[in-house]
């Protein structure tokens, strides 16, 4: 039987490109980001015949449909790899401060077509902004002279 041995390192490193790739490619359409990401994911496999190469690299040989069908495997050599990919957001002097202040923000929300047409329906608006820097972008709700919330905008924070 042709055993296929795997080096964890170029495992991992696989794996990570990948969960990077499916975090891109989350079907937006061109020209918007996205807003959201993965936490955490776990990645878990079955392994037999864990051992080092000539390199002294952890390797391993996952677990085949074969080998499964085969009935050759004994539960005694298997072996489980669980990998946990946890987010870690930047640290806020990674992030960085906003690059435009929050009359700027405010002053380009509030001169949007949308907003001037329910200004003209609902009268006087507030605009509550925050700065979110683990995005780097502004929050924006704008709400009525009621305090209901009439829209909720995001403004990315890039310099004109």
């Amino acid at each position: 039987m042709n055993v296929q041995k795997v080096v964890l390192e170029d495992f991992l490193e696989a794996a990570g490109k990948s969960f990077e790739t499916a975090q891109g490619d989350l079907g937006l359409p061109e020209g918007l980001q996205t807003r959201m990401m993965f936490e955490d994911a776990v990645l878990e496999i079955k392994v037999e015949g864990v051992g080092l190469d000539g390199r002294g690299r952890l390797t391993f040989s996952p677990v085949s449909l074969r080998n499964l069908s085969g009935s050759v495997l004994s539960a005694d050599v298997l072996s489980t790899i669980k990998v946990h990919y946890v987010a870690a957001r930047p640290e806020p002097s990674a992030a960085g401060k906003p690059s435009r202040t929050r009359e700027e923000v405010v002053e380009e929300v509030a001169g949007r077509k949308d907003i001037e047409n329910l200004r003209s329906i609902l009268g006087d608006m507030a605009y509550h902004a925050k700065y979110q820097p683990e995005v780097q972008a502004w929050t924006v709700r704008v709400a009525d002279g009621k305090d209901r919330t009439v829209r909720i905008v995001n403004i990315d924070d890039k310099l004109k």
